[in-house]
């Protein structure tokens, strides 16, 4: 079994970079990929603390990253550049080094050592095997020792490399102008509902929707069999604190008017798990009737409005 330097420093690097700056938490399942609208609610208030209007989308719309940090559970770019830097500065760089020593010994050299043995013939096999273990796994260990006791073992990226990330896992659709974004953004000036919102720059509800089997759609988007022109509701998550305020009734009626004034929609589809029956009723209220979902594979409703 033959290991070059590089595979060797190729193992290390995995081995030695922490993901947890990149963690996505559980906000990660409303991506701009998801297919299900779903944190609806269905009670209205007149008394409104917040706005909601389209957003543009693309390189140049900050909104864009304002989404992703909605959606990253309140944690913007830069408060995860500050986590990943508090986390590296807690650790025991001592206690790493020696994390890394071990991972090289106990657990890559022997994998390589009985590889080496496995594979190798004749009566220096024994010899061989251990010659790696040494050489690769001491290295290995040593290279991670070195490496975490100067602090690396936990990557803190910059806010470039922060923002890139999140984009992509959560708000890529609007990015690329693949999809049309609606937000909700609190108006509130109570100082706590300030800070709350302050990392998603006040944006209280996202929904992201596609353009599809039309003339105008943008390249790559899906076309549906058997469907007009029609604008797809691809989610819809309004936040828990906002939760039968009215934010989902002024989002979806923004939706619609846009739908009829601004594309050549002829109507409104969506997907909703079955037992979300909040949402079900709300998007009824809306016009919205139950037909067979086009994805066969898919156990939620799928609804249409004509508009």
């Amino acid at each position: 079994m033959a290991f070059s330097i590089q595979s060797l420093l190729f193992i290390a690097s995995l081995a030695a970079t922490s993901t947890d700056a990149f963690v996505t938490p559980s906000g990660a399942a409303l991506s701009s990929r998801t297919s299900t609208a779903v944190y609806a609610e269905a009670v209205e208030t007149s008394n409104a603390d917040f706005i909601v209007r389209a957003v543009e989308g693309g390189e140049d719309d900050p909104t864009v990253v304002d989404v992703a940090a909605y959606r990253n559970n309140m944690v913007n770019p830069q408060m995860m550049v500050e986590r990943a830097q508090k986390k590296r500065d807690s650790l025991d760089t001592t206690k790493e080094a020696i994390n890394g020593l071990k991972a090289g010994l106990l657990y890559v050299g022997p994998i390589i050592g009985i590889g080496t043995y496995v594979s190798t013939s004749g009566d220096n096999a024994l010899t061989a095997a251990l010659s790696n273990y040494g050489l690769f796994g001491g290295s290995l260990g040593a290279i991670l020792a070195v490496n975490n006791y100067m602090g690396r073992g936990v990557h803190v990226p910059d806010v470039p490399e922060a923002t890139n990330r999140i984009v992509v896992d959560l708000s890529e659709g609007l990015l690329r102008k693949q999809d049309m974004g609606f937000v909700a953004v609190s108006t509130s000036e109570d100082e706590m509902w300030k800070k709350i919102y302050a990392p998603s720059n006040g944006i209280i509800a996202t929904v992201d929707t596609q353009l599809r089997n039309s003339p105008n759609s943008p390249t790559g988007v899906r076309t549906v069999e058997g469907l007009p022109s029609h604008l797809h509701i691809k989610n819809m998550d309004v936040h828990y604190k906002k939760r039968r305020q009215g934010v989902a009734n002024a989002l979806m009626e923004l939706i619609i008017e846009h739908a009829t004034t601004k594309t050549d929609a002829k109507a409104l589809t969506l997907e909703v798990l079955g037992a979300n029956q909040p949402a079900v009723q709300l998007y009824r209220k809306f016009g919205f009737e139950p037909r067979e979902n086009p994805n066969k594979r898919s156990a939620n409703v799928f609804m249409v409005k004509e508009l």
